[in-house]
């Protein structure tokens, strides 16, 4: 397996690229058409076969949203383009194509990705949290992917960490607290006419700002609360974090600050039997882990 036309799906474009031995030799862009599933996968076949054309292609592999089932082929449900929800990805470009496809759901190529090329790379047991709109992750159990019977295992961001103290449950899960949205509308929702971004928050923060400081530090409690649920749990080697927001320079500090307050004195250490660091890969995290994901499903 050498050369593996990949693409990452997302809401606004798809991303696609040409991997060969682990390296992105050309890439590009398409709008997501997401009201129109045909047009966003024509779009996919044309690119495929436009790289056929210049030179051997050994096979093509997506990463999706929604919740994928890697074995069949099929995209199960929760997928935001219309039509994709219960297509079969590798029978559908294998007809068109004349190659064999991989499909795995975003968050999961993300960890993969990680796992197989990235600071997840040499550990057995693996958690990779991405932070974005809202909050999703996936696991590694004994090297291999773990998705769960019903293909939602890593969907951390429907946990619950504060209770519930309305009649709307899922105003209260995860990605309501530890996500880069969340963060966003907590600040914008306090001021009067101004409407700023994430970077802005966090150089507010930086620079004394008494609400900025406020909103990021809970932020910052949610997600430690998450990771040390998810330590003892899973008890993994390593926690990944991930998304633009990672690459805050306090954001580990402060993350592991929070773990040892939480950790009760009759426990061990969290901090000496589990990593926790940021991701390598940001935006290209798809489009290698579904690389990644094509070598795995086709080395079983």
């Amino acid at each position: 397996m050498n050369r593996v036309v990949c693409f990452d799906i997302g809401g606004t474009s798809v991303k696609y690229a040409l991997i060969e031995n682990g390296k992105i030799k050309c890439r590009g862009r398409f709008a997501t058409n997401r009201e129109n599933g045909k047009d966003v996968l024509g779009e996919m076949v044309r690119v495929v076969n436009e790289y056929k054309e210049q030179d051997a292609v050994d096979g093509v592999s997506i990463s999706s949203p929604g919740f994928v089932d890697n074995r069949t082929g099929q995209i199960l449900s929760g997928n935001i383009i219309e039509g994709f929800n219960g297509l079969n990805i590798r029978d559908y470009f294998k007809e068109r194509t004349g190659l064999p496809a991989a499909v795995e759901n975003d968050a999961n190529c993300a960890t993969i990705a990680e796992h197989a090329l990235g600071n997840g790379k040499g550990y057995e047991n693996m958690v990779c949290i991405t932070l974005g709109t809202g909050v999703g992750g996936g696991v590694i159990i004994n090297d291999k992917l773990y998705t769960g019977n019903a293909k939602m295992a890593g969907e951390f961001g429907f946990m619950f960490i504060n209770g519930i103290h309305t009649d709307r449950p899922e105003d209260e899960i995860l990605s309501g607290y530890a996500s880069t949205r969340s963060l966003v509308e907590a600040v914008n929702a306090e001021l009067d006419e101004e409407e700023i971004d994430g970077k802005e928050i966090f150089d507010r923060a930086e620079n004394g700002d008494a609400l900025c400081q406020k909103k990021v530090s809970d932020f910052y409690d949610s997600l430690a609360m998450a990771i040390y649920n998810l330590a003892y749990i899973l008890n993994p080697d390593i926690v990944l974090i991930g998304g633009a927001v990672s690459m805050q320079p306090k954001l580990l500090d402060e993350i592991n600050t929070r773990i040892e307050y939480l950790t009760p004195s009759f426990s061990l250490n969290l901090l000496d039997i589990m990593k926790i660091d940021r991701c390598q890969f940001l935006n290209d995290a798809g489009l290698y882990g579904a690389y990644a994901n094509f070598a795995e499903t086709f080395a079983r």
